[in-house]
């Protein structure tokens, strides 16, 4: 990350904006490498010198992107996990919320699909910290998830309950991978796929519960 302080012009907040808008795009489609600087500055409709300035580098502003993305993402499932806490609903009603928060945002078109293909983009030739998804958003709505799962199945031990949140967070990852997959038929029905992943998860939960003697 750039250490340059925030600049507070507008004009100068707009073109740090577009920048980022014009690099998740070009990287998206082409990945880290074979999008150039030039190509981004031209998107972006602004100078080259402007790249170093508001991120110190072609890198710095890459990360940036990564980062705004997950951060927005992380802030919009921990919101949704607070909000259902505060309801202490059923375990099958918090693992279908939190299935719905976490899938919509990656299926719809525009910036879902630009996110999975920078993710796809990443994992072939990463450029990332290899810290940086789970400082940033693995951690942290994983660890969320499992104190409320705990909650909502009362008896769980909480080892248990942190590994059932990683298996619900891979299975709802491979649900929109699967859902990108070429295909000749239709694709399967979303709302089928997350009921079923749900009702999967959640008798996998009561399973390892420990009922009182």
């Amino acid at each position: 990350m750039s250490d340059r302080p925030p600049n507070t012009n507008p004009d100068s907040a707009q073109t740090r904006e577009r920048l980022l808008d014009a690099a998740e795009k070009l990287f998206a489609e082409q990945g880290f490498r074979s999008a150039s600087v030039r190509d981004i500055t031209r998107e972006a409709k602004c100078n080259i010198a402007s790249v170093n300035y508001h991120f110190g580098g072609k890198s710095n502003l890459y990360r940036e992107v990564f980062l705004r993305r997950l951060r927005d993402l992380r802030e919009r499932r921990l919101a949704r996990i607070a909000e259902l806490r505060g309801g202490r609903p059923s375990l099958e009603r918090l693992l279908r919320a939190f299935a719905s928060a976490f899938v919509d945002p990656l299926v719809e078109e525009g910036a879902g699909r630009r996110w999975v293909m920078l993710v796809s983009h990443e994992l072939i030739d990463p450029h990332l910290p290899p810290e940086t998804f789970l400082g940033e958003m693995v951690e942290p709505v994983q660890g969320a998830l499992a104190a409320a799962v705990s909650e909502a199945a009362p008896g769980l031990d909480p080892a248990d309950a942190l590994l059932a949140s990683q298996s619900l967070m891979g299975q709802l990852l491979h649900l929109v991978n699967l859902l990108r997959c070429p295909r000749s038929g239709p694709a399967p029905a979303l709302a089928e796929l997350v009921d079923h992943t749900v009702r999967f998860s959640a008798a996998g939960i009561r399973s390892l519960q420990r009922v009182p003697a």
